[in-house]
């Protein structure tokens, strides 16, 4: 990297980024095969991804809107019923859809999220009749009994109740509550102890019966099974769903992002837990890509200036969502969090001030590539991304030239998202008062 006003250089690409860089040179990330998508004649879209040869298949349903479809009186709501939608339908009980599920090495699930809902299933091709069986009873002839209901509520209560004794974990509830102040986002997926312990097998049903509409609802599948053959699975079970007249709406932005923020949770700790939010461009944006590689620069420059010249932290972290209204962080955890934080704000000077050079900016961008792809292996992984970009980023189309986006990055772009976009920190942190410099963490 050049600096400013004199004639040294500095590279961004440290050793260990170096070493690694071979190493992934020698990996093969599995590329995604053809991809097409149709759409039943009730409205009902899905995307499908035929991975020709590969025993293993991969389906999402997702459900728009994540916490749009939810207040502050109900968060949590389809967190939870997606999880007992799984505990018995129709036409299985809770024993027989386990006892199947066991036996055919099928695996079910279910997540509530800040932008979407999703049940997913993974299994391997011999079985996937009967597992596409259970999935769409599921989905279908949720029977939301009481007892399920009760006992699966009980749990989220418990894990909420217990949330903040991992401070590893809580750090980012409270930094995101921060940046999520006035907006949607507040809302959070999981719910609070409050709203998740009021909740009856009533609501759950009257809720869900608005979620069950063709215009709200999207399928996704990679695996060895022909489009022809998927799509009469598709239009089979969910044909006779009603379109509804869902339509989201544009996510507003974070109200509190033009400005620093800094909340501290005092309590005596072995360590001190940082972790620092902002606003950031989301998967649809322009500005994605160019923001994804600036973040891998800064995670190889904390690793390098924060671990191993200074041994301030074990893992120094940086890294970008991907989520309608998006965000980035920075964290840390280590005994003398004020000089920690110094060395990354350094780091993020160092990247807005300079222009890194094309060379090792091109090396860089080959590591995280081969490192991105390697991480989409799996056929569900990849349904996972497909759906993310069909929702989020413009369509599942750009989840397969994303790449060509990443490679035209200049160091021009670099310099400029850092400058616009790592800024106005919202710090949470956890420790000792007395460690912490709110002046400092309020500076960037």
């Amino acid at each position: 990297m050049r600096k400013s006003g004199s004639g040294g250089r500095r590279e961004l690409v440290s050793g260990v980024v170096w070493c690694l860089l071979v190493l992934a040179a020698a990996a093969r990330a599995q590329a995604p095969d053809a991809v097409g998508e149709f759409t039943a004649a009730n409205g009902l879209k899905a995307v499908h991804s035929r991975a020709a040869g590969n025993e293993v298949v991969a389906v999402r349903v997702y459900f728009k809107g994540g916490v749009r479809n939810i207040t502050a009186k109900n968060a949590g709501i389809e967190t939870l019923l997606l999880e007992v939608a799984q505990n018995g339908t129709k036409n299985f009980t809770k024993s027989q859809l386990n006892r199947e599920l066991a036996r055919m090495g099928t695996i079910i699930d279910s997540a509530g999220g800040y932008d979407y809902s999703v049940i997913a299933m993974q299994c391997v091709r011999p079985h996937f009749e009967r597992s596409w069986e259970l999935l769409a009873d599921m989905v279908l002839n949720p029977t939301f009994d009481e007892k399920e209901v009760a006992l699966n509520r009980e749990q989220m209560v418990n894990l909420l109740r217990q949330e903040a004794d991992d401070p590893d974990s809580y750090v980012s509830t409270l930094s995101n509550r921060l940046l999520y102040a006035a907006h949607p986002y507040i809302n959070r997926p999981v719910g609070t102890v409050e709203s998740v312990g009021a909740l009856k097998a009533a609501d759950l049903r009257a809720h869900y019966a608005g979620l069950l509409q063709t215009s709200r609802m999207l399928v996704v599948t990679v695996g060895d099974i022909p489009l022809p053959d998927f799509r009469r699975k598709v239009e089979a079970s969910f044909g006779k769903l009603p379109r509804g007249d869902y339509r989201p709406e544009p996510l507003p932005r974070f109200v509190e992002a033009g400005k620093p923020a800094f909340e501290l949770d005092a309590r005596p700790v072995p360590t001190n837990y940082i972790r620092g939010v902002f606003a950031a461009p989301s998967p649809g944006d322009p500005d994605y890509a160019a923001a994804m590689v600036a973040i891998e620069i800064l995670k190889s420059q904390f690793f390098e200036e924060v671990r191993v010249k200074r041994n301030l932290s074990y893992a120094p972290e940086a890294a970008i969502s991907a989520a309608g209204a998006n965000s980035g962080s920075i964290s840390v955890s280590t005994p003398r969090p004020n000089d920690a934080i110094r060395v990354m704000f350094e780091e993020i000077d160092r990247l807005q001030s300079n222009t890194l050079r094309a060379e090792p900016l091109a090396d860089l961008v080959s590591f995280f590539l081969t490192s991105f792809y390697l991480k989409l292996e799996t056929n569900d992984a990849q349904a996972a991304r497909l759906g993310e970009y069909e929702l989020l980023g413009g369509g599942w189309r750009r989840a397969l030239t994303w790449m060509d986006d990443v490679r035209k990055v200049t160091p021009e772009d670099i310099q400029r998202v850092a400058r616009t976009y790592f800024k106005n920190f919202h710090f949470a942190v956890i420790g000792e008062k007395e460690k912490f410099d709110r002046a400092l963490f309020t500076s960037r």
